[in-house]
Parts: C-alpha cells; sequence; structure tokens
C-alpha cells in the first residue's frame, strides 16, 4: 500500500466519527495556540520592555545617596566629571511627589522634579514646543519650568502654555517648554505628567538648601556604564569617609539592571505559559492515545482483513501512526489560526507590537507533529501485532 492510500484511508477513518476526532483535538488545539501566544507575547513583551526601559536613558545610570542620608554638591559633579573621562554627561535630580500645581482656576497633582540642563539629553526627552533648559537657567536659579504633555492637556486644554505661568506651591514658574509624549517607564512611572524646573531653583525655592541626593550619569558608551558607576561608588565611600568592608548604602541602578530585571519577568512568564502549553499538550496526547487505542479495538477485523490480503505490519502501524498525526496536526493548524487570533487581540488592547515570528509556527507544527507520533507510536504497534487470524475472528 504506497503513502497516498494510507493516508486516505486514515483521513477516511477519521471523518467516520468527526465529533470523537473534533473532541479528541482540543487539548492539542489549546496547546499549539498556547506555545503561539507564548513566543509572541515574549516577542512583543521584550521590544515593549526594551522601549519603556530606555526611557531610563542610553548607557545611563542613576546613584543615590539618600539612604546613607549624606548629600552631594555642585563641586562633586565638577569633581567627577573631571575625573573619569568616561562620564560623558552629569546632572542632579531631585522629586517631590504628589505636589498641586495650578493655573488660575485649574489645578492638578503631580510631580515635580529638579534637574540639571544635561538630563534630557541622558533620558533622550525632546520638546515638542518650546525649549529646554539652558546653563543660565540653571546657574541664575531661573523660575522656569518644562512640563509634561499629560500636564499640558490638563491645564491648558487646546492653549499654548508656552510664557504661561503657574504655581507650584506659591512658587511662580512659567513654562518654556513642553516635552513630547514618553509613556509610561517599566516601573509604572508616568513621564507626561510632570513638571521639571532647574534643580536650583528646586532646592532655593522649595527646599532652602544647594545639595542633592541623587545624580543621573550618562557614560561614553555601553560598555563602560558599570566602569563608572564602580568610580563614583569609590568617589562617594572616599568623600564620606567609609570604610573598606562597610557597608555603603550608595545605590547604582543602571539600564542594563532594569533591562535584566524586566527580562527576569519575561522569562518567568514564557516559562509559566509554556508549562500550560505542556499540560496541553500532555492532555491531548493522552487523549489522541485514548482514541486510537478504542480505534484499533473496533476496527480489528478490519485490521485483519488487511493482513489477509497483504497488507504488512509495517503498513498497519504506519496506517495507524498517519491516523494518530493527522489528528494531532489538524488540532495543531486550529490551535496555530486560534493562537495568532488570541495573540493580535491581547497586544491591540494592551498596545504592543505585534510580532508574527515563523519559529513559533514551525515550533507549534514541530511539537503537534511530535505529539502525533509520541502518542500514537503504542496503539499503532498494537495494531500491527495483532495476528490475522484471531483479528479475522474478532466480532
Amino acid at each position: 500500500m504506497n503513502f497516498k492510500n494510507l493516508l486516505l484511508t486514515a483521513l477516511r477513518a477519521l471523518t467516520k466519527n468527526k465529533l470523537r476526532s473534533s473532541l479528541t483535538s482540543i487539548g492539542i488545539i489549546i496547546g499549539i495556540s498556547s506555545v503561539i501566544v507564548m513566543v509572541g507575547m515574549g516577542e512583543s513583551a521584550k521590544i515593549e520592555v526594551r522601549g519603556k526601559v530606555f526611557t531610563y536613558g542610553a548607557n545611563a545610570l542613576s546613584v543615590s545617596t539618600s539612604r546613607l542620608r549624606k548629600y552631594m554638591n555642585q563641586g562633586d559633579l565638577v569633581e567627577l566629571k573631571n575625573t573619569f573621562y568616561q562620564i560623558e554627561l552629569i546632572s542632579p535630580y531631585l522629586k517631590d511627589k504628589n505636589v498641586i500645581i495650578r493655573y488660575r482656576n485649574m489645578k492638578m497633582t503631580t510631580d515635580i522634579e529638579g534637574v540639571g540642563s544635561s538630563y534630557f539629553e541622558i533620558k533622550g526627552k525632546k520638546c515638542k514646543t518650546g525649549r529646554l533648559f539652558q546653563e543660565e537657567d540653571i546657574f541664575g536659579t531661573s523660575k522656569v519650568a518644562v512640563i509634561g504633555s499629560k500636564v499640558q492637556q490638563e491645564l491648558f486644554k487646546r492653549k499654548d502654555p508656552i510664557g504661561e505661568q503657574i504655581l507650584v506651591g506659591d512658587v511662580p514658574l512659567t513654562i518654556i517648554g513642553v516635552l513630547e509624549y514618553s509613556g509610561e517607564s517599566f516601573g509604572g512611572r508616568d513621564f507626561d505628567s510632570i513638571v521639571l524646573m532647574p534643580y536650583t531653583t528646586f532646592n532655593t525655592r522649595l527646599l532652602n538648601r544647594r545639595v542633592f541626593e541623587e545624580i543621573y550619569i550618562k557614560a561614553i558608551d555601553e560598555n563602560s556604564v558599570h566602569e563608572v558607576g564602580d568610580n563614583v561608588r569609590k568617589y562617594l565611600r572616599a568623600k564620606f569617609n567609609i570604610l573598606d568592608g562597610q557597608p555603603d548604602n550608595i545605590k547604582v541602578y543602571t539600564s542594563d539592571d532594569k533591562l535584566k530585571m524586566a527580562n527576569d519577568i519575561s522569562n518567568a512568564l514564557a516559562i509559566l505559559l509554556a508549562g500550560i502549553a505542556s499540560i496541553s499538550l500532555f492532555v491531548g496526547g493522552v487523549g489522541i492515545m485514548n482514541i486510537m487505542l478504542v480505534s484499533v479495538t473496533e476496527r480489528t477485523r478490519e485490521i485483519g482483513i488487511r493482513m489477509a490480503i497483504g497488507a504488512k505490519k509495517k503498513d498497519i502501524m504506519l496506517q495507524f501512526l498517519i491516523e494518530s498525526v493527522s489528528l494531532s496536526m489538524v488540532g495543531g493548524i486550529i490551535g496555530i489560526l486560534l493562537g495568532l487570533g488570541v495573540y493580535g487581540i491581547i497586544v491591540y488592547f494592551v498596545k504592543w507590537p505585534f510580532i508574527f515570528t515563523p519559529s513559533a509556527v514551525f515550533l507549534a507544527v514541530f511539537f503537534a507533529t511530535a505529539v502525533g507520533i509520541f502518542f500514537g507510536y503504542y496503539p499503532a504497534k498494537k495494531a500491527s501485532e495483532l495476528k490475522p487470524i484471531e483479528a479475522l475472528k474478532y466480532e
């Protein structure tokens, strides 16, 4: 019997019991669709997370001494920049959360940040209208502000905010720029609901001091980020007279660290989905084995007749294997289409990119075929080992 005849015989056997075949394929459909969703979501998450992480800044790191309760000053910025050539840009960073700001009879609650002129380049931020801080704004403690797009929408609606004044506490600030839309960071921080002012103005007008606990740094290249972090830590340990071996509570965060954390979370979710897919595929495989064993029992006499007219053991075995693989492959194809559909719906609502990966389809087809062969082998082997005479006597 040639392969074409075996395939046609297998398909006829499956279509005789459409409902049974359909129910048997459900486990495979769920498992394969889970594989498609798992791989697709994993790729989309990587791209989305990478974009969120890089709102932190390319080749960027932050250094905080808040837990140490020690402060840095303007002299430290100059010293660090002059000492370590790997530092391209450096800016202080101060923050006050949930501050009420006012514009005429409008008000909203947002975060206020005090930064240097280099901060925007470190973070890769640009203005959609107006301008960013310049050095004269910093050293002149100018009462100016750059606002996020959500602040503009809530306080000014469609009005151009450039040149308008807002009140931060009792401090009037003139808006000189509106940032381009940034979205939220991986940690959930909203970069569009924010007011930025020169750190010197922040310190003198709001805090009445000239020091700060956190700085942002941009390294000259990707390979220098961790070296810069180590050098800054050593500098601050010496500045604060922290002895060797003594903990310093100086916190250094890099974009690489955040990306690694995000990837760890993505991988953990991928493993979870893989576990669900594996269970579904196993259940589907057991269902296929069960149905094929039933089919062998129901068709014992048919097998005997085929053997009697010349069918070989390998022909019988191959026929039942083809039936098993066909059943699994049909479930696999439906699972691929269902998985792509579910994946597309999910990314549409969460506004993630849709990434079609041929490797995911190949993986799904491979698993479907493997399940069909693995769980169909025993029933096929059992069918091929039937004795023709006993099979013909079977009622």
